[in-house]
């Protein structure tokens, strides 16, 4: 919907009506089980769901400012103990499905405001050869 300020109001009912209100950075949130990337403490992909990134992720809950722990629907299994674990945290978890995500996260700790994490280890996968 490029373009969408420049309308005028019947076209931006039009336009909202036919493909929903605009949504900032769909394409990032899509990546990152519906959360922005600024808010994510760490991330895991469907690979990355064995003992060493189960290790990683239970480190990650320990994090002070985790509030939430998201699950992709086909990696819930795997993910059950750390789900016991965010528990014992008193941390919430949250199992998501939505065939619009677009990434490889299988899981995601997330804040409930912007942290500042260079690097994800699902993104640490993505440029190692």
């Amino acid at each position: 919907m490029n373009g969408f300020n420049n309308k005028d109001d019947l076209e931006k009912a039009l336009l909202v009506g036919i493909h929903g209100a605009p949504e900032l950075h769909r394409e990032e949130k899509q990546r990152f089980l519906g959360f922005f990337r600024e808010r994510v403490i760490e991330a895991l992909s469907f690979d990355q769901l064995d003992r060493k990134g189960l290790a990683v992720m239970a480190e990650a809950l320990a994090d002070k400012r985790a509030v939430e722990l998201v699950i992709h629907r086909s990696a819930r299994r795997a993910a059950m103990p750390l789900i016991v674990e965010a528990r014992k945290k008193g941390l919430d978890f949250t199992i998501v499905s939505d065939p619009k995500f677009t990434g490889e996260a299988a899981l995601v700790l997330v804040a409930d405001h912007a942290v500042d994490i260079p690097r994800l280890l699902v993104e640490k996968e993505k440029s190692q050869p």
